[in-house]
Protein backbone atom coordinates (compact mmCIF):
# COMPACT_ATOMS: atom_id res chain seq x y z
CA UNK A 1 0.00 0.00 0.00
CA UNK A 2 1.40 3.30 -0.67
CA UNK A 3 1.75 5.71 1.99
CA UNK A 4 0.68 9.54 1.15
CA UNK A 5 0.93 10.51 4.61
CA UNK A 6 2.74 10.24 7.87
CA UNK A 7 2.03 12.00 11.48
CA UNK A 8 4.77 12.42 13.73
CA UNK A 9 3.63 12.70 17.09
CA UNK A 10 6.43 14.53 19.45
CA UNK A 11 6.28 13.13 23.01
CA UNK A 12 7.35 15.73 25.28
CA UNK A 13 8.25 12.64 28.21
CA UNK A 14 11.44 11.40 29.01
CA UNK A 15 12.07 9.76 25.80
CA UNK A 16 11.96 12.78 23.49
CA UNK A 17 11.60 10.70 20.12
CA UNK A 18 9.22 11.38 17.19
CA UNK A 19 6.47 7.97 16.34
CA UNK A 20 5.62 7.76 12.94
CA UNK A 21 2.30 6.85 12.42
CA UNK A 22 1.01 5.72 8.52
CA UNK A 23 -2.31 6.65 6.88
CA UNK A 24 -3.46 4.57 4.47
CA UNK A 25 -3.64 6.07 0.88
CA UNK A 26 -6.34 8.65 0.23
CA UNK A 27 -7.03 9.35 3.92
CA UNK A 28 -7.37 12.61 4.96
CA UNK A 29 -7.25 13.53 8.94
CA UNK A 30 -11.20 14.82 9.50
CA UNK A 31 -12.08 18.50 9.45
CA UNK A 32 -12.00 19.88 12.44
CA UNK A 33 -9.49 17.50 14.01
CA UNK A 34 -7.20 19.21 16.51
CA UNK A 35 -3.62 17.87 16.48
CA UNK A 36 -1.79 17.56 19.69
CA UNK A 37 0.72 20.60 20.83
CA UNK A 38 3.97 20.09 18.83
CA UNK A 39 2.85 17.70 16.65
CA UNK A 40 4.54 17.86 13.12
CA UNK A 41 3.23 16.67 9.65
CA UNK A 42 6.26 15.65 7.31
CA UNK A 43 5.15 14.05 3.65
CA UNK A 44 6.51 10.95 2.59
CA UNK A 45 6.44 8.27 0.24
CA UNK A 46 8.88 5.28 1.34
CA UNK A 47 8.19 5.18 4.96
CA UNK A 48 8.07 1.89 6.63
CA UNK A 49 5.55 2.44 10.07
CA UNK A 50 6.78 2.13 13.37
CA UNK A 51 10.36 3.83 12.41
CA UNK A 52 11.34 5.98 15.58
CA UNK A 53 13.30 9.04 14.33
CA UNK A 54 15.29 11.12 16.82
CA UNK A 55 14.98 15.25 16.80
CA UNK A 56 18.19 15.50 15.65
CA UNK A 57 17.89 13.72 12.76
CA UNK A 58 15.21 15.61 11.78
CA UNK A 59 16.46 19.06 12.71
CA UNK A 60 19.40 18.64 10.54
CA UNK A 61 17.90 18.07 7.81
CA UNK A 62 14.58 19.96 8.23
CA UNK A 63 15.53 23.11 9.63
CA UNK A 64 11.64 24.44 9.89
CA UNK A 65 11.12 21.30 12.35
CA UNK A 66 13.06 23.54 14.71
CA UNK A 67 10.00 25.68 14.97
CA UNK A 68 7.88 24.80 18.06
CA UNK A 69 10.59 21.69 18.78
CA UNK A 70 11.63 21.57 22.24
CA UNK A 71 15.39 19.97 22.23
CA UNK A 72 16.76 19.25 26.08
CA UNK A 73 19.40 21.89 27.00
CA UNK A 74 23.34 20.81 26.83
CA UNK A 75 24.07 18.48 30.02
CA UNK A 76 27.18 21.49 30.23
CA UNK A 77 24.72 24.34 31.37
CA UNK A 78 23.42 21.94 34.41
CA UNK A 79 26.77 21.40 35.88
CA UNK A 80 28.22 23.32 38.35
CA UNK A 81 31.77 24.91 37.62
CA UNK A 82 34.37 23.81 39.59
CA UNK A 83 36.12 26.54 41.33
CA UNK A 84 40.05 26.66 41.26
CA UNK A 85 41.97 27.26 44.31
CA UNK A 86 45.75 28.75 44.19
CA UNK A 87 45.95 27.67 47.53
CA UNK A 88 44.70 24.30 50.03
CA UNK A 89 45.02 25.08 53.67
CA UNK A 90 46.63 21.67 55.48
CA UNK A 91 44.97 19.57 58.29
CA UNK A 92 44.58 20.31 61.52
CA UNK A 93 47.80 19.55 63.52
CA UNK A 94 47.22 16.98 66.97
CA UNK A 95 50.00 17.72 69.84
CA UNK A 96 51.74 14.54 68.65
CA UNK A 97 52.05 15.99 65.04
CA UNK A 98 53.24 18.89 66.88
CA UNK A 99 55.79 17.25 68.87
CA UNK A 100 57.07 15.10 65.73
CA UNK A 101 57.37 18.50 63.76
CA UNK A 102 59.63 20.12 66.06
CA UNK A 103 61.80 17.16 66.66
CA UNK A 104 62.35 16.92 63.09
CA UNK A 105 62.87 20.50 62.45
CA UNK A 106 65.26 20.61 65.34
CA UNK A 107 67.13 17.13 66.12
CA UNK A 108 66.27 15.10 62.15
CA UNK A 109 66.35 17.56 59.44
CA UNK A 110 69.75 17.27 57.40
CA UNK A 111 68.72 20.14 55.89
CA UNK A 112 68.49 22.84 58.92
CA UNK A 113 71.91 21.31 59.83
CA UNK A 114 73.35 22.28 56.30
CA UNK A 115 72.11 25.71 57.16
CA UNK A 116 73.65 26.20 60.60
CA UNK A 117 76.89 24.98 58.72
CA UNK A 118 76.66 27.64 55.78
CA UNK A 119 75.86 30.03 58.64
CA UNK A 120 78.33 29.58 61.01
CA UNK A 121 80.62 29.35 57.46
CA UNK A 122 79.57 33.12 57.14
CA UNK A 123 80.43 34.15 60.26
CA UNK A 124 83.68 32.96 60.24
CA UNK A 125 84.52 34.56 56.84
CA UNK A 126 83.44 37.53 58.69
CA UNK A 127 84.80 37.35 62.40
CA UNK A 128 81.96 37.32 64.32
CA UNK A 129 82.69 38.00 66.27
CA UNK A 130 86.06 38.41 66.52
CA UNK A 131 87.46 37.73 69.92
CA UNK A 132 86.28 33.73 69.16
CA UNK A 133 88.99 33.77 66.34
CA UNK A 134 92.03 33.55 69.31
CA UNK A 135 92.03 29.75 69.91
CA UNK A 136 91.78 26.99 66.80
CA UNK A 137 87.54 26.22 67.94
CA UNK A 138 86.44 29.24 66.39
CA UNK A 139 84.31 27.52 63.75
CA UNK A 140 83.28 25.25 66.30
CA UNK A 141 81.66 27.75 68.34
CA UNK A 142 80.19 29.43 65.42
CA UNK A 143 78.74 26.27 64.92
CA UNK A 144 77.02 26.04 68.10
CA UNK A 145 75.93 29.55 68.41
CA UNK A 146 74.08 29.11 64.94
CA UNK A 147 72.34 25.47 66.09
CA UNK A 148 71.82 27.40 69.51
CA UNK A 149 70.13 30.44 67.64
CA UNK A 150 67.50 27.48 65.64
CA UNK A 151 66.81 25.66 68.49
CA UNK A 152 65.58 28.13 70.18
CA UNK A 153 63.71 29.58 67.44
CA UNK A 154 61.93 26.27 67.10
CA UNK A 155 60.94 26.06 70.86
CA UNK A 156 59.45 29.26 70.11
CA UNK A 157 57.64 28.81 67.23
CA UNK A 158 56.57 26.00 67.81
CA UNK A 159 55.52 26.63 71.42
CA UNK A 160 53.28 30.15 70.64
CA UNK A 161 52.13 28.17 67.87
CA UNK A 162 50.64 25.35 69.85
CA UNK A 163 49.52 28.21 72.36
CA UNK A 164 47.61 30.60 69.44
CA UNK A 165 46.17 27.30 67.26
CA UNK A 166 48.43 28.71 64.53
CA UNK A 167 49.98 26.31 61.94
CA UNK A 168 53.63 26.08 61.70
CA UNK A 169 54.45 24.66 58.81
CA UNK A 170 54.83 25.97 55.07
CA UNK A 171 52.16 25.28 52.68
CA UNK A 172 53.42 25.23 49.23
CA UNK A 173 51.69 27.05 46.58
CA UNK A 174 49.54 25.37 44.54
CA UNK A 175 49.42 27.67 41.71
CA UNK A 176 51.73 28.41 38.27
CA UNK A 177 55.02 29.98 37.73
CA UNK A 178 58.21 31.45 39.48
CA UNK A 179 56.75 34.88 40.27
CA UNK A 180 53.71 33.64 41.71
CA UNK A 181 55.03 30.54 44.17
CA UNK A 182 58.14 32.76 44.80
CA UNK A 183 55.31 35.43 45.58
CA UNK A 184 53.46 32.74 48.04
CA UNK A 185 57.51 31.60 49.46
CA UNK A 186 57.35 35.49 50.62
CA UNK A 187 53.82 35.58 51.87
CA UNK A 188 54.04 33.16 54.02
CA UNK A 189 57.29 33.76 55.57
CA UNK A 190 54.74 36.61 57.72
CA UNK A 191 51.20 34.83 57.63
CA UNK A 192 50.22 30.94 58.45
CA UNK A 193 46.96 29.40 58.51
CA UNK A 194 44.44 29.58 61.07
CA UNK A 195 42.36 26.06 62.83
CA UNK A 196 39.51 27.33 60.67
CA UNK A 197 41.52 27.51 57.25
CA UNK A 198 41.61 31.28 57.44
CA UNK A 199 45.01 33.14 57.07
CA UNK A 200 46.03 35.56 59.97
CA UNK A 201 49.21 37.47 60.99
CA UNK A 202 52.01 34.58 61.56
CA UNK A 203 52.94 36.10 65.27
CA UNK A 204 54.88 33.00 66.53
CA UNK A 205 57.21 33.18 63.12
CA UNK A 206 58.28 37.40 64.16
CA UNK A 207 58.48 36.18 67.78
CA UNK A 208 60.73 33.47 67.07
CA UNK A 209 62.88 35.05 64.48
CA UNK A 210 63.22 38.39 66.90
CA UNK A 211 63.56 36.61 70.38
CA UNK A 212 66.04 33.81 69.76
CA UNK A 213 68.18 36.47 67.79
CA UNK A 214 68.21 38.79 71.11
CA UNK A 215 68.40 35.94 72.96
CA UNK A 216 71.99 34.60 71.43
CA UNK A 217 73.26 37.65 72.40
CA UNK A 218 73.85 36.62 76.00
CA UNK A 219 76.12 34.22 74.54
CA UNK A 220 78.18 36.68 72.88
CA UNK A 221 80.75 38.87 74.12
CA UNK A 222 78.35 41.38 76.11
CA UNK A 223 80.96 44.50 75.66
CA UNK A 224 79.99 44.35 71.90
CA UNK A 225 76.32 43.05 71.49
CA UNK A 226 73.51 44.70 72.66
CA UNK A 227 69.96 42.16 72.46
CA UNK A 228 68.50 45.69 70.99
CA UNK A 229 70.45 46.35 68.46
CA UNK A 230 72.76 43.79 67.12
CA UNK A 231 69.55 41.37 68.63
CA UNK A 232 67.43 42.92 66.38
CA UNK A 233 69.72 42.54 63.28
CA UNK A 234 70.30 39.02 64.01
CA UNK A 235 66.51 38.85 63.87
CA UNK A 236 66.51 40.21 60.37
CA UNK A 237 68.66 37.66 59.26
CA UNK A 238 66.82 34.81 61.01
CA UNK A 239 63.73 35.93 59.25
CA UNK A 240 65.89 35.78 55.84
CA UNK A 241 66.92 32.36 56.97
CA UNK A 242 62.94 31.40 57.19
CA UNK A 243 62.59 33.07 53.57
CA UNK A 244 65.03 30.72 52.17
CA UNK A 245 63.78 27.89 53.92
CA UNK A 246 60.46 28.70 52.17
CA UNK A 247 61.77 29.14 48.96
CA UNK A 248 63.37 25.28 49.00
CA UNK A 249 60.58 24.21 50.29
CA UNK A 250 58.41 25.24 47.47
CA UNK A 251 60.83 24.36 44.78
CA UNK A 252 62.81 21.99 46.32
CA UNK A 253 60.10 18.83 45.20
CA UNK A 254 60.98 20.26 41.02
CA UNK A 255 64.75 20.50 41.57
CA UNK A 256 64.75 17.01 42.65
CA UNK A 257 62.50 16.15 39.64
CA UNK A 258 64.91 17.97 37.34
CA UNK A 259 67.85 16.64 38.47
CA UNK A 260 66.77 13.19 39.07
CA UNK A 261 67.64 12.79 42.53
CA UNK A 262 64.51 11.05 43.38
CA UNK A 263 66.07 8.26 41.08
CA UNK A 264 68.96 8.09 42.97
CA UNK A 265 66.84 7.42 46.13
CA UNK A 266 64.77 5.10 44.52
CA UNK A 267 68.25 3.10 43.82
CA UNK A 268 69.44 3.55 47.28
CA UNK A 269 66.30 2.04 48.74
CA UNK A 270 65.09 -0.54 46.25
CA UNK A 271 61.32 -1.24 46.73
CA UNK A 272 60.74 -5.11 48.01
CA UNK A 273 59.71 -7.87 45.45
CA UNK A 274 55.99 -9.53 45.32
CA UNK A 275 57.61 -12.53 46.44
CA UNK A 276 59.71 -10.73 49.21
Amino acid sequence: MKICQVVLLLTLGAGAVLKAQTLPAGQTLPAGTALPAGTVMVASETMPGGVEFFPELLASSHPALLQGLPMTPSLSQGLPATPVTTETEPKPLTGKDRLILFWNESYASPGAFAGVSAGALVDQLRHTPAKWDGDGSAYTRRFASEYGQLATRNVIHDGLAGITGLDPRYVACKCQGTLKRSGHALKMTFITYRKDGQLALDVPQLASAYGSGMISTYWYPHNQFSPLVQGVQFGHEQMGEILIGNMVHEFGPDMERHLHLHALTARRHPRPDDDD
